[in-house]
């Protein structure tokens, strides 16, 4: 999975901006609003994810109370010395009460800003919410952010006495105040990295002291129930600074952490490694308690930022490769070639309609025809047997634990461990008189992609597996819908750790492909053939998608290729 990395960069004398809100709208990539569509972009140019510092301007004398207030909007998004230029602004006893950590109001374009008496009013459309813990969500529907900025005269000049907790940024500031990056807990069965994503701003106290302190502040509220934490609470950062020396990132933690076993010390520095590992210059981790090194046998001190690729969320095997459905069997398809490796099952009526590998590529399950489930090896000489599924199967997914998920109309979902018996999936917190036509599991199992009917539409939503390790049973709950303005969706699979590609309809648009960015519900229009019907999609692997004409097609640098006749393409999960 590619990762945006952003790296400093100053804009020097005549490049330099004196307030946040001079800054054009240029300079900057733009954080979506509504989980509107834009095209796919050509690579090539990582001018978005330099970081643009624009050097804030403090108050200057004979300011108007309005230009005061928005004095200190403009210099809010810069976090240096605890926000002390948006302080200036501010009076003794106001500076001292403002927590610009509780959280941040994003809205949109330039403020109205009223003047009432001695009362600044403030009105601008709300966009979205940053939390204490950095999470990021959209605003649903219109919404109008309102807030009162009360001053005073201090020796002739205009001061902001009395103002709301948090930050109120525009989008803009937002954009070059804070980057999008993930901290990392664990799968319920501890061998999968589980991405959390959070808004950490930049500079502040760096890059790898803001994800440290993001991590240790533990998972976000919507996220939490459906992962693991090797930190025993009240575990901290010793000093709040993580120094980055000669590409060695510092990190120490509290003494306390130094009493945990071995294994719980190796899975501490697990999640700090890969959350580390996003800081450019960082190329190993020397993590201590107390000061003391925390020790972990057969692990090299300081840890190399590669050190444990087994449990990257991705949940791929390096070499995993496709399968596809054909009228001769199941197909296994790399980026230039293709070789049969299954054929169907030997009775009557056995075409397969949907194949699906599981996480390790070494089994396959199908569905033919009369909605029978099937499964094989993927060895040198693979042999169909009939899965005891009693239920006309519609479609089957894998998930990383082995379960295979099954679906259809009539009885809903549901997950065969095996040899165990079927247990339904129940699902909770979707709207009234939806009904649920897909669910992907991610390949961590702690989220699922769903696809649910709404009355005439269809609609996509994020949700969380809670799963239960000593009996395997598995709940969904907490949906969230994304991609608002996609009308009608077609299928949807997992194209990176924090994010999904699916076959979809915005407006009156063509069915087509699209990209979602689970953090900050970015969506990009990527096309596709006529009449796409099925998908398929990895971390670093290339867009497979099924047509209706009976190709296969794939999606590489932003073109789309014809492979072969068959359907159903499927990546291990």
């Amino acid at each position: 999975m590619k990762r945006r990395i952003f790296t400093p960069l100053l804009l020097l004398s005549g490049l330099a901006l004196s307030g946040c809100g001079l800054m054009p709208w240029s300079v900057t990539a733009q954080v979506p609003t509504d989980s509107s569509v834009r095209q796919g972009e050509v690579s090539g140019s990582d001018q978005q994810d330099q970081f643009i510092r624009v050097i804030p301007q403090g108050p200057r004398s004979g300011m108007t109370a309005v230009q005061v207030v928005q004095g200190f909007l403009d210099a809010s998004a810069a976090a240096e010395d605890d926000h002390g230029v948006a302080r200036e602004y501010l009076t003794a006893e106001a500076a001292a009460r403002w927590m610009p950590d509780s959280g941040v109001q994003v809205f949109k374009g330039t403020p109205e800003l009223t003047l009432t008496g001695t009362t600044v009013l403030f009105s601008a459309p709300l966009v979205g919410k940053i939390s204490e813990k950095g999470s990021y969500a959209i605003t649903q529907g219109v919404s109008t952010l309102s807030a009162k900025f009360s001053l005073v005269r201090q020796e002739g000049q205009w001061r902001i006495e009395q103002l709301p907790q948090g930050l109120q940024l525009s989008t803009v500031d937002m954009q070059r105040a804070y980057r999008s990056l993930s901290v990392f807990y664990f799968n319920p069965q501890l061998n999968t990295l589980v991405p959390d994503s959070r808004m950490i701003a930049v500079p502040g106290n760096g890059l790898a002291t803001g994800l440290m302190e993001a991590l240790l502040s533990g998972p976000s509220e919507w996220l939490a129930p459906a992962v693991r934490n090797a930190f025993a609470l009240g575990v901290g950062l010793n000093f709040r600074n993580v120094p980055v020396e000669s590409g060695v990132a510092r990190v120490d933690l509290t003494a306390d952490a130094g009493s945990a076993t071995d294994e719980t010390r190796r899975q501490m520095a697990q999640q700090i490694v890969w959350t580390m590992r996003q800081v450019p210059e960082v190329r190993a981790v020397a993590i201590t308690a107390g000061g003391q090194n925390l020790t972990i046998s057969a692990t090299p001190y300081p840890i190399p930022r590669d050190q444990w690729p087994q449990i990257d969320p991705s949940g791929l095997a390096p070499e995993a490769t496709a399968v596809v459905a054909s009228w001769s069997g199941v197909q296994q398809l790399t980026r230039q070639s293709s070789a049969r490796i299954a054929g169907n099952p030997k009775v009557a009526n056995s075409a397969l309609v949907q194949v699906e590998s599981n996480r390790t590529g070494g089994m396959l399950a199908a569905i033919d025809v009369l909605g029978r489930v099937w499964s094989t090896t993927v060895d040198s000489s693979p042999t169909w047997s009939q899965l005891p599924i009693t239920r006309a199967v519609q479609w089957l997914e894998f998930d990383p634990s082995g379960g295979l998920w099954i679906w259809n109309e009539a009885s809903g979902l549901a997950v065969w461990d095996a040899p165990g018996p079927l247990k339904s999936i129940p699902i909770q917190g979707l709207p009234a008189g939806s009904t649920l036509l897909k669910a992907v599991p991610s390949r961590d199992g702690s989220r699922a992609a769903l696809i649910v009917r709404l009355g005439s539409k269809t609609a996509l939503y994020l949700a969380r597996i809670v799963q239960n390790v000593e009996t395997n049973a598995r709940t969904i709950s907490e949906p969230k819908r994304v991609a608002r303005s996609v009308s009608e969706l077609v299928d949807v699979d997992w194209s990176g750790a924090n994010s999904l590609a699916f076959i979809g309809r915005s407006g009156a648009g063509v069915l087509q492909v699209f990209d979602l960015d689970l953090a900050l519900g970015i969506l990009v229009a990527q096309g596709g053939p006529d009449s796409p019907d099925s998908i398929a999609s990895a971390p670093g692997l290339p867009v497979l998608i099924s047509a209706k004409n009976g190709l296969i097609y794939q999606l590489d640098a932003g073109s789309w290729t014809s492979r072969l006749n068959a359907w159903s393409p499927s990546y291990p999960s």
